[in-house]
């Protein structure tokens, strides 16, 4: 597979594009801004992952646990509508609104070393729990209903397609799958705080092994590698499409075994 992380001055200019954003809509009620995933593990490849923000605010500007009031959703689209992912090679800024009083009751809390504080502190609210408290998520979230679901959901989205569009339902059935190998790794482990650390060649070695996969996960993660050919070859977004929809079908035969 080919990472390639992103050039410090880009990574930068993306980080501070966000932070401007919020500090001029959310004011004294942003607490905490943090960089998530690929491009702080090393496992980033360019023009396929995304840019992912998790956003502390105040409870008074939030309409739940992780949606801002309308008012100040509007603000924000406004301020930072006219960022291009394409500008960055990323595939989109994905940028979560947390409520900093009440973390998501079916979000697994950021374990040290998956992510890096940009501004502020880490509120309560998001503190790391204990390795039962994960493993437990890890079960729900491997539910066999929940796989099928995701895997006829995939389908569904893809099939009616035109093939310039293609290139995003490959992207939306990759961020599926490490979703589940994650919580795999979890529970192949018993080390939680461990298997969110792995990168994501790693992390495939010991979910393939784990579930006894054909090796589904590692051709659908080379065949995204080469994001550009996704985007401009149908026929190889079609096979990297059966490959991520195989490796689904893995983790629901393991689950019913």
């Amino acid at each position: 597979m080919m990472f390639d992380p992103l050039e410090a001055e880009v990574l930068d200019r993306a980080v501070g594009l966000v932070v401007s954003s919020c500090k001029a809509v959310f004011g004294s009620s942003l607490l905490c801004v943090t960089l998530k995933g690929s491009a702080v593990k090393g496992d980033f490849i360019t023009g396929y992952s995304d840019l992912d923000f998790h956003v502390f605010l105040k409870p008074e500007v939030m309409d739940g646990e992780n949606v801002p009031k309308y008012e100040y959703a509007v603000q924000f689209q406004r301020a930072f509508g006219q960022v291009s992912p394409e500008d960055f090679e990323v595939s989109q800024f994905q940028i979560y609104f947390i409520n900093s009083e009440k973390y998501p009751n079916d979000w697994a809390p950021p374990v040290d070393g998956t992510y890096k504080i940009i501004l502020g502190a880490l509120p309560k609210a998001a503190r790391e729990l204990d390795d039962g408290a994960y493993i437990h998520f890890a079960e729900q979230h491997l539910s066999l209903s929940s796989i099928e679901y995701s895997r006829r959901s995939n389908v569904v989205r893809f099939v009616d397609k035109p093939d310039n569009r293609i290139a995003y339902n490959v992207r939306l059935l990759g961020a599926t799958l490490k979703n589940y190998m994650y919580s795999i790794s979890v529970l192949l482990t018993k080390e939680p705080k461990v298997a969110f650390r792995l990168g994501l060649d790693k992390m495939i070695a010991l979910v393939e092994e784990g579930i006894g996969s054909e090796g589904h996960f590692l051709t659908f993660f080379e065949y995204v590698s080469d994001w550009r050919r996704i985007r401009q070859d149908p026929e190889y977004a079609r096979k990297a499409f059966r490959e991520g929809i195989q490796a689904l079908n893995e983790i629901a035969s393991w689950r019913r075994d």
